[in-house]
């Protein structure tokens, strides 16, 4: 690899960084400047949830060009033996070349694109589909074999960042502990992550479907399940190619042996309701509640109702519920929460 491409690939290594944006700009740059022909590129994303690519980072194409490249040219005859390949495709490639291609004649041609390039991005070997990279140019001949090793050999690293239902946030604020599953729009996986134990809850779905309408980022609580409590904390990803809600779990050890009554009121506590209105919502007795309130003080070491409160928000050791009129309401829980929290 000649020192052009080195400094490309140094260059594009760390526009990819381990945060949660991708310098796609820089990225870009670095490729032409490796590939000073080509006028075009786009990187997309599987997901294996609505099981079609999705547009990660693009520059050059038009949009009706850009979507068909992502939804449309995976299913053709070429894009089988694209599939099919261990290494990126030139546009010559036989057996099927892409020239002969209807969506060549038909929509790159016209736009003036007379050679490319496409790599599918792969994860764990040959197994697992993550993305595909298209780059074109105006001139022929612009892509050699030297191109097709620099962007096979690209194609490793894009893989790790292109995933679309890879959540890098994960990587900073959760430890290996914590499993996780996307629950809205639909049951699915999170990229590095063994999915959540409590997935399958349809009370935990309902509550996600509840918080995707709230205006926050974030909500912690602790959540019943046959193996005892665990702790879960929602996320609302709303700036990614895939948008929805992540539910993070982790088994919580329940050191200050908190029983479900008290988390009950814990709850109401943070959603700041009194006593009477804890006590009507739980149909208990107002001395009922008041009982629960002193132990709850005694085993959070608080001195005041508003400090309890404080640190059962903080900590997440409230109940939450779908339901706007319970004493675990969503809207009631996170306000003040900090929008932007991740």
């Amino acid at each position: 690899m000649d020192t052009t491409k080195v400094a490309s690939a140094v260059r594009i290594g760390s526009a990819l960084g381990s945060g949660a944006a991708v310098e796609w700009g820089e990225v870009f740059a670095a490729l032409r400047m490796a590939l000073p022909e080509m006028c075009a590129v786009q990187v997309t994303g599987y997901d294996p949830v609505s099981r079609g690519f999705v547009v990660m980072a693009e520059d050059g194409y038009n949009h009706s060009i850009s979507q068909e490249l992502a939804h449309e040219l995976p299913r053709t005859r070429w894009g089988g033996q694209l599939f099919d390949s261990a290494v990126p495709l030139l546009m010559d490639d036989m057996p099927h070349n892409f020239r002969d291609s209807p969506h060549y004649q038909e929509r790159l041609r016209p736009a003036g694109f007379e050679d490319g390039l496409s790599a599918v991005l792969r994860m764990g070997g040959r197994e697992q589909v993550v993305g595909v990279l298209h780059a074109n140019a105006s001139v022929r001949a612009a892509f050699d074999e030297e191109a097709r090793r620099f962007v096979g050999e690209l194609g490793s690293v894009l893989a790790r960042r292109v995933d679309p239902l890879h959540c890098p946030s994960f990587d900073t604020w959760f430890g290996p502990e914590w499993t996780a599953s996307w629950l809205v729009p639909a049951v699915g996986p999170v990229a590095g992550r063994s999915p959540a134990a409590l997935a399958d809850d349809p009370a935990l779905r309902a509550v996600a479907e509840s918080f995707s309408t709230l205006g926050v980022r974030t909500v912690p609580f602790l959540w019943p399940a046959k193996d005892g409590w665990y702790r879960v904390r929602l996320l609302r990803v709303v700036d990614g190619p895939r948008n929805g809600v992540v539910a993070a779990c982790a088994p919580f050890e329940n050191p200050s042996g908190l029983t479900a009554r008290e988390l009950d009121i814990a709850t109401g506590l943070v959603a700041g309701l009194s006593n009477q209105a804890i006590a009507e919502s739980l149909v208990v007795s107002r001395r009922t509640v008041e009982t629960y309130v002193e132990r709850l003080l005694t085993k959070l070491d608080c001195q005041s109702r508003g400090e309890a409160a404080g640190i059962a928000a903080r900590a997440g050791f409230v109940r939450p519920s779908s339901d706007p009129r319970g004493v675990g309401s969503l809207l009631r829980l996170t306000r003040g929460a900090d929008p932007y929290w991740i």
